[in-house]
């Protein structure tokens, strides 16, 4: 089995490299903490489809359009009017 190694260096003076450092740092399995979150980073995570993670997106595309309200005048649907979703909620989805 051949085990490389990578050094990694960070400026303390730089906020992102302090960041950085401090999340590596509370880690107790660095290496495996380090290959997911550059798999996920890329896109190649085996991970599967977070739902969660859409739930939050679309909540908060939801609240920029300043919501969705539906208004039922009658007991019967017939007067249920049904909202559009605007485009820019599908278009962030593409983006996921």
């Amino acid at each position: 089995m051949a085990v490389r190694r990578i050094n990694l260096s960070f400026s303390l003076e730089r906020k992102d490299d302090l960041e950085v450092y401090n999340i590596l740092s509370k880690q107790k399995y660095k290496t495996n903490y380090v290959i997911k979150a550059v798999l996920n980073y890329i896109g190649k995570s085996d991970k599967g489809f977070d739902k969660e993670i859409l739930k939050e997106a679309v909540k908060e595309a939801i609240m920029e359009c300043d919501g969705i309200t539906i208004e039922n005048n009658r007991k019967d649907n017939d007067g249920c009017t049904q909202p559009e979703l605007p485009e820019d909620i599908f278009n962030m989805l593409d983006n996921l």
